[in-house]
This record gives structure tokens, C-alpha cells and sequence, in this order.
């Protein structure tokens, strides 16, 4: 099951980079590749031939690893620490791969515009102002107050006593309650910054320049609004049955997860919508107005001192937006995601391989039963062990986990059964007998893969109750 899940994942993601990243590129508003230059320059031999080329690497590229993100999937029926650690690699290899092969083919292109005198089509101009469409900034669109709207809805269920007493004696309702919070932050974050980045010129008419830019701002701001209010029904949908049942089963969390991937839609319908109308409205348009500002572009990121802009519309995706590198704020922030993103890596490769590769022991002592494995160590006193037994397998049970890990091999960290409740388990789930050590805050559950081991931890804990 798991291969299959990731083996779609892996081309659900593809698709998306393909799309963002390795789509055909055509000559559009002035511009081929984010290079300004006349249309017939962009029709030339010699840049058609370069072209040819840059698609050919790209389907060798994507061809190349989507046969490795294949067979990278294969190592699910291994050992699933390695598996994640080596898909996550892939990923991280697939997504700079494909940004740096857009940026070089760029960078060249730029070069061969500097090398052959080109200017850009038309009347382009290295800058250009519109002050009917720039003091429009900041107000087209729907308002993000939406977004409270959202967050509202989400702790609303508080109020009903069955929510507060789940949220008292289960952490995966804090977790669920903190990430729709969150998720709902984040998109009105967005819906700000999208709002509030400076219109862009695209005519000498100014009635256009409003037309293109109120539609983006406009289409954004539904799309981002329609993310948040999806992800605040996935919210209540759980509270329900947190207040109605006090549990939430297998079922429900699968339709959470559909509901949470609701806002995708919305997200790529306004990306379809923005690239659709654009196109529409600009066809019509009989002025049109280039700005060649390639220099600032020429690495394949925008570089501009003299823009006091932090955020800018991207040149490689017209729905995506990226920083002015020029900023110091926007030097910070990729370094803090490049830093966050390889410390995360790195503690999370530690964590699951030390899961999977640290044996699950017991020492019995004279005054306790210390259990260590790779999730964590737990020490049990004599006094708080309330009856031993050793079962054949786990009792049936919906179990979910609550901390720890899980993976087809084994189960350790902490748990909640519907029945049975808080427990604590140190399981290799292909191996019996199980020993089951009941205790005044839940009972935990312990075996070895090693034979006659778990027998002989029951007679040693029964000698010293006894």
C-alpha cells in the first residue's frame, strides 16, 4: 500500500513541477524563456535550435527521474527509514534540478540577448508607471478579514463540552485544532501579500492595466478565501464527531484529509482561471507595453536595488510570486528556509533511522522494568504495575497513534485505542507472544523478535511481584 501511495504521489508532484518548471515554452507578451526580444529574434534558427535543445534536456531530465522516483519506491519493502530518507533526497534532487535547469537555460538566452544587441519587442521600456492602476494597490480584491472569518469557525466548536474534554485527554485533537489555526494564518498571510504587491503595467491603456490586475488580485483572493474556508470545514467536520462519538475513527480521518486537499483545487482552478483571462484580456489589448527588465532577471531570480519591493510577480510561473534578493529580508528568508529545510532533514533521517534500528529491550531489575527501544526509554516500578499477561497478539482495537512511530515492522511510542485507551506500545508487529503490562496510567505492550525472550520478561516480572 505504501508503495502505491507514494508511487502516485511521486507523479501527482511530477505533474506539478512539469507544469511549473518543464512546460512548453512559446514567445508571450514580448518575452521567451523571461528574456525580452523581438518576436523575430525568438523565430531566428538559431534560437529555435537552442530551444530544441533545452526541451530535449528537460524530457531526459523528467524521463530520468521519474524512473529513479520509481524505483526509489522500492525500497518501501526494505527498511522504511532508508526509504524515506533516500525518496526525500530524490525530491529535494528533483525540485533543484528542475529550478536550475530553467535558471541556466535563462542565464544563456539573456547571454545570446546581450551577445546579438537585442532589445526587447516593440515599445518595451526598462520601466514603466501606471498611477491609475499603482494607487489601486493593496485595494482590489476581497478583503482578508475572510480569514478571521475562518478562524472563528474553528473555535467555535470550544464551546460544545465534548470538544474541551477531547482537546483535555487527546493530543492528536490539540494537533488537529493547532493546524487548522495555522493553515487558515497562513493563507491570510498570503491573501495579504498577493493584495498588497504593487500592479503591474501591461498597457499604455490604463483601463487594461486595472482589467489584468483586478482580475489576478481578484481571482487570488476568491481562490485563497475558498482555501481557508475549506480548511476550516475539514476542522469542523472532525469536532463533530470529537463532541458526538469522543473519537475520531480511520474513516473520519480519511475524509479530513479529502476535505484538506479541497484548497488544492481552488489553488489550481485560480492558477488555470488567472492564466486563461490574462490571456484573454491582453489579446484584446491594442497598446500593448513591454517591460524589458532583464537585467534585473539575468541569474534567473529578480536582483533589483531600486526596487523597494519585497515581493514580485515571477517571471518562470505567472501565478507564483518571489522575493527581491536585492533586500537584505529576502537573503534572510532564503536563508532561513534553506536552514530550516536541512536541519529538519537532517534531525528527521537521525530520528527514523535510530527508530528502526534500535533493538526493543527490557531489563528487569530488583525495582523496576526499564524498557529502551528507538521512539524512547520508559522505566516501570513494581508499585505502579497493576497485573501482568501474555497474550497472543495485540486485542483488537482501532489504535491510533498519538507520539512515537509506525511503521510495518514495528509500533513504539505512545497510542489510543477506542476501547482500551491511552497505551503504550514497544511492538514488532510480525512476532508473538506479547506482553502486556498493565499500569495505573494504561497499559503497555512489549514483545522481541528474539525466541522465548518475551516469555522469559513475564516469568522474571512475575518473580518480582510476587
Amino acid at each position: 500500500m505504501m508503495f502505491w501511495i507514494f508511487f502516485f504521489v511521486n507523479l501527482f508532484t511530477m505533474g506539478i513541477i512539469y507544469a511549473v518548471y518543464g512546460g512548453k515554452r512559446t514567445y508571450s507578451e514580448g518575452m521567451l524563456m523571461g528574456v525580452h526580444m523581438p518576436e523575430s529574434a525568438a523565430e531566428s534558427e538559431e534560437v529555435s535550435v537552442f530551444m530544441d535543445r533545452y526541451r530535449k534536456r528537460t524530457k531526459r531530465f523528467y524521463l530520468w527521474n521519474g524512473l529513479a522516483g520509481a524505483a526509489v519506491c522500492l525500497l518501501n519493502f526494505w527498511y522504511t527509514s532508508v526509504f524515506i530518507i533516500v525518496w526525500s533526497l530524490w525530491l529535494l534532487e528533483m525540485c533543484a534540478g528542475a529550478v536550475l535547469l530553467v535558471y541556466r537555460t535563462h542565464r544563456k538566452l539573456y547571454d545570446l540577448k546581450v551577445e546579438r544587441g537585442w532589445v526587447g519587442s516593440g515599445n518595451s521600456r526598462i520601466l514603466a508607471m501606471d498611477t491609475k492602476a499603482g494607487s489601486q494597490s493593496g485595494k482590489m480584491g476581497l478583503t482578508p478579514w475572510w480569514h478571521v472569518l475562518s478562524a472563528v469557525l474553528i473555535l467555535l466548536p470550544c464551546i460544545l463540552p465534548g470538544v474541551r474534554e477531547y482537546l483535555r485527554t487527546s493530543e492528536d485533537g490539540w494537533i488537529l485544532f493547532l493546524c487548522g489555526l495555522v493553515v487558515s494564518l497562513t493563507f491570510g498571510v498570503l491573501h495579504v501579500m498577493i493584495r498588497r504587491t504593487r500592479n503591474r503595467v501591461y498597457s499604455e491603456d490604463p483601463e487594461v492595466n486595472l482589467k489584468v490586475n483586478f482580475m489576478q488580485k481578484n481571482a487570488w483572493s476568491w481562490s485563497l478565501v475558498g482555501c481557508s474556508l475549506a480548511n476550516a470545514a475539514a476542522y469542523l467536520f472532525v469536532a463533530e464527531h470529537m463532541d458526538a462519538e469522543k473519537w475520531i475513527s480511520t474513516w473520519v480521518y480519511a475524509v479530513y484529509i479529502a476535505l484538506e486537499s479541497v484548497p488544492v483545487l481552488f489553488l489550481i482552478g485560480g492558477m488555470l482561471y488567472v492564466r486563461y483571462k490574462k490571456s484573454e484580456l491582453l489579446a484584446c489589448d491594442e497598446s500593448p507595453l513591454y517591460i524589458d527588465d532583464d537585467v534585473y532577471w539575468k541569474n534567473g531570480w529578480y536582483s533589483n536595488p531600486h526596487d523597494k519591493r519585497l515581493i514580485v510577480q515571477d517571471w518562470v510561473c505567472p501565478w507564483n510570486y518571489t522575493t527581491n534578493m536585492a533586500r537584505p529580508a529576502g537573503k534572510i528568508f532564503l536563508a532561513l528556509g534553506i536552514t530550516v529545510t536541512v536541519v529538519c532533514l537532517g534531525l528527521a533521517s537521525v530520528m527514523l533511522l535510530r527508530f528502526e534500528f534500535t533493538p526493543i529491550e527490557v531489563a528487569v531489575t530488583q525495582d523496576s522494568v526499564e524498557i529502551t527501544s528507538g521512539y524512547s526509554d520508559e522505566s516501570i516500578s513494581y508499585d505502579e504495575i497493576q497485573d501482568i499477561r501474555l497474550l497472543e497478539r495485540l486485542p483488537e482495537d482501532d489504535y491510533k497513534k498519538i507520539n512515537g512511530g509506525d511503521t510495518k515492522d514495528m509500533l513504539a511510542g505512545k497510542f489510543r485505542g477506542k476501547e482500551t485507551g491511552k497505551c503504550n506500545m514497544y511492538i514488532y508487529t510480525e512476532y508473538s507472544p506479547v506482553l502486556e503490562i498493565r499500569t495505573v496510567e494504561g497499559p503497555v505492550y512489549v514483545n522481541s523478535r528474539v525466541g522465548k525472550e518475551t516469555e522469559k520478561w513475564y516469568a522474571q516480572i512475575e518473580k518480582n511481584l510476587q
